[in-house]
């Protein structure tokens, strides 16, 4: 019998069509119709006979047929059943399985998006806390825009883009509006791609915790290690295996230790690490060790746990070596106080005298054997007086009993002996820090007599400054009058009352104030009572109301004071002011002058250019024919009126640049042209002199930048300038050459030289003169040259000498990285 027992829902469905099948072929091929047919009439409930015929046997067949057909209808409907009951099991456990991953997603801060294929929209799983912040909604969480920063966004959508149409992995980090920090992991599973989006400020929070702290403490470890190497003490550490884990520097010279080497040498012998060793914990004691040949004593401190052993050795050589050093110190101290002026005793306690340096024996002349028999300080005082050394007091127990206070004072005390030589000697006491009394005798004559002679030379100096006519005082440092002679009192008519020592500034200016134009006398109260960091010395004049002028000077003496001194310059500054208004009423002319010309220029100029025109009109002949004679009169006509021209051409040039509103065309000019044109210009006035004029071109030089006009009227002015002084039959050199990052134009002459009178105005305005018994000119052609060759950052140079001719050249500037074409 067939069992479905050990077959899947599917497979006992086939298995059931199959044995239906089987059932129907059965009867339907392999049993007779009538036998069939006969057997089935005793199983019916009724009498019923069946019929002869085919009729017969074709109900019989379809009623066969139909129940066939529905006991397979049945048979499936049942295998479906049974196939459903564990598909809705199993698709409802994995519904709660999904539910609890989706809760999952939510609670770890998780969001998937999942495609099918490229161009279905992604399902959602899980849920972003950062997105409620914000206040974004779930369902709006593909609406990147809303909740991602513009460049995270970009690079979001482009790594999406990659996963799902070129199924490209990718892991980025993106950031909010809010500032989260967010983790997009995109991958593809078998036929979806997913993108998982998980918050991770927090573990970056603590990630930069963690930084933070273990930063902190390799700062520390390492300021740590960096101090104990500072330290001169030997430090070292070893952990619980013996291996050596740091030693500082001092460890390492003391031991030799070579950077790289793996082996440490010890710092103590054998015995003292056996003693170390057998101590659990802590280890305090002193030891001796040798180092570099020395033998030095240390205080050894070391520390033993689990997990290892700390060390550290002070050198307490020095204090085993500190009273030896203190004795040589004491005597070093001994024959430094042999050395001063001063005479110096030390009493103890006891009152006897246990040190004496040269000085002493000096001032007090006393047999060696009794000052080092460590005489008491009343025996001293009896010997000094015996010898007649000190005075005689009328009462010498008291006043003994008085010096001998100082013994039982903590404080220094002096007093004032007058020897019976005439010595002063100054006696102080001061205690000493063992017991006892230090006591120090200064010899002052000399001091007494220095300040003497010093109050004497103040008094000649007073005497000096008295009969000085110019006006003195002195200010200390709070601004009171310190010392003041006669001279100031006249000058400012000052009252007795404010001329005494001690007067203060503001007094002065009260007084003074009112004398004066200006507010001269508070800048003096704020210089003299300022605190300023640095004073310098200044001066100045002062105007007063009774037309008296009078130059002040402020001087910074030390200790803060300062010295005011006021002399009286009127006279001399009524000279200088005539003087001045007459400078400027030469320069006012000077001006008039100028503007007179300028006016005039302006003037001339319409009526030149007519007359040239006319003139021009009648050389041409068009109103009808000229004789020679009448021609030759119209050429000077026109050689004359243009020579004018050219002067008030000049002098509005000069106008123009006085008003400083000159501009400057500048461009690429052809050297060889413009020097060719200017020759030519030139040549047309020889008027049949016979003078030859050359021209020297450098090959490297082509172009110059610079104003076309105003480089014409510089060279046709040099040239004429060379043609007034050229002699006859002698030649003129027109140069071009390049030194030093300049191109040079010179003009060269071998004429006679330019006088020293001439030479130094030669640059000057409507300075002319006449060479040769030639013409003079208006003057005004070196001036244009100058201020044309300035004006393009250069500069003139006139060379000049006996038996040499002049030279006149024009320095242009090449500026800085230019190359001449």
């Amino acid at each position: 019998m067939l069992s479905f027992g050990d077959h899947t829902p599917k497979e006992k469905a086939q298995n059931m069509i199959r044995i239906c099948t089987h059932i129907f072929c059965l009867f339907f091929f392999f049993s007779p119709t009538r036998t069939v047919a006969q057997s089935l009439e005793g199983y019916l409930p009724f009498s019923f006979t069946l019929p002869n015929g085919p009729w017969l046997l074709l109900a019989l067949c379809g009623g066969i047929s139909c129940a066939s057909f529905l006991t397979c209808m049945a048979v499936i409907m049942h295998a479906k059943k049974a196939a459903q009951k564990p598909l809705k099991i199993t698709q409802t456990d994995f519904s709660e399985k999904l539910k609890y991953y989706e809760w999952l997603l939510e609670e770890t801060g998780q969001v998937l998006l999942i495609w099918e294929n490229p161009t279905s929209l992604p399902r959602v799983v899980g849920g972003l806390s950062t997105l409620q912040k914000i206040s974004i909604d779930q369902q709006d969480f593909q609406r990147f825009e809303l909740w991602i920063e513009e460049n995270s966004l970009r690079e979001l959508d482009y790594a999406l883009t990659q996963l799902r149409c070129k199924c490209h992995p990718f892991e980025l980090s993106i950031t909010t509006t809010n500032n989260v920090l967010l983790q997009v992991t995109g991958v593809i599973a078998g036929t979806v791609a997913i993108a998982r989006f998980q918050d991770i400020s927090k573990q970056q929070s603590e990630n930069a915790r963690l930084q933070k702290d273990i930063a902190r403490l390799l700062t520390e470890l390492r300021m740590q290690r960096n101090l104990l190497d500072l330290i001169q003490e030997p430090v070292w550490i070893k952990d619980c295996k013996g291996k050596v884990c740091f030693i500082n520097r001092a460890f390492r010279e003391m031991t030799d230790f070579r950077e790289g080497s793996d082996e440490v040498g010890d710092l103590f012998n054998e015995n003292t690490q056996r003693k170390t060793d057998e101590t659990e914990t802590i280890f305090q004691e002193h030891v001796h060790t040798v180092i570099d040949g020395e033998r030095r004593y240390f205080h050894l401190t070391r520390l033993t746990t689990a997990e290892g052993m700390a060390a550290f050795a002070r050198d307490d050589s020095a204090y085993e070596n500190l009273a030896h050093e203190l004795r040589y110190v004491l005597q070093s101290h001994c024959e430094t106080l042999d050395q001063i002026s001063t005479a110096v005793a030390i009493f103890d306690t006891n009152q006897k005298l246990k040190f004496c340096n040269h000085a002493f024996k000096v001032l007090w002349p006393l047999e060696s054997s009794f000052l080092e028999s460590e005489p008491s300080h009343t025996l001293f005082l009896e010997r000094l007086r015996e010898k007649g050394l000190i005075a005689e007091h009328p009462d010498w127990r008291v006043w003994k009993e008085e010096l001998f206070k100082a013994y039982r004072q903590t404080e220094s005390n002096q007093q004032i002996w007058n020897l019976p030589d005439g010595r002063t000697v100054r006696v102080v006491s001061n205690p000493h820090p063992q017991g006892g009394v230090t006591w120090l005798y200064e010899n002052l004559t000399e001091k007494i007599d220095l300040e003497r002679r010093y109050n004497t030379l103040i008094k000649i100096q007073g005497e000096t400054l008295d009969k000085l006519s110019e006006g003195v005082v002195v200010f200390g440092a709070d601004g009171r009058l310190r010392l003041s002679n006669p001279s100031l009192s006249k000058l400012w008519s000052l009252p007795y009352n404010l001329m005494v020592e001690g007067t203060h500034i503001t007094q002065l200016k009260s007084h003074c104030s009112a004398l004066t134009l200006g507010k001269e006398w508070d800048q003096f109260t704020k210089f003299i009572t300022g605190f300023a960091e640095k004073r310098e010395t200044y001066s100045g004049r002062i105007d007063l109301k009774n037309d008296m002028i009078i130059d002040y000077t402020l001087v910074p003496l030390p200790d803060g004071q300062t010295m005011l001194t006021f002399v009286n310059v009127t006279d001399t500054v009524h000279v200088a002011r005539a003087l001045q208004e007459k400078n400027e009423a030469l320069e006012s002319a000077d001006r008039l002058r100028n503007e007179f010309v300028q006016h005039v220029s302006y003037e001339l100029r319409t009526p030149l250019t007519n007359i040239i025109g006319f003139s021009d009109i009648l050389r041409d002949q068009i109103f009808g024919s000229i004789n020679e004679r009448q021609q030759e009169y119209l050429g000077h006509i026109h050689s004359e009126s243009g020579t004018l021209l050219n002067i008030v051409n000049d002098i509005l040039d000069l106008a123009t640049l006085d008003a400083g509103i000159m501009e400057l065309d500048i461009k690429p000019v052809n050297i060889a042209d413009a020097m060719i044109q200017a020759v030519a210009r030139v040549e047309d006035r020889l008027n049949g002199r016979h003078i030859t004029l050359l021209q020297q071109i450098s090959p490297s030089l082509n172009t110059i930048s610079a104003d076309e006009k105003r480089l014409h009227q510089i060279f046709v002015n040099v040239l004429s300038n060379a043609l007034n002084f050229a002699t006859e039959a002698s030649t003129i050199e027109f140069c071009v050459d390049e030194q030093d990052d300049n191109i040079v134009f010179s003009v060269h002459n071998e004429g006679s030289d330019i006088p020293e009178d001439i030479l130094d105005r030669i640059f000057k305005r409507f300075s002319s003169h006449s060479h040769h018994g030639g013409r003079a000119g208006a003057g005004l052609g070196l001036s244009l040259v100058k201020s044309f060759v300035e004006l393009h950052g250069g500069h003139v140079e006139i060379l000049t000498g006996t038996g040499q001719g002049t030279t006149v050249k024009c320095f242009f500037p090449l500026p800085k990285g230019d190359k001449i074409f």
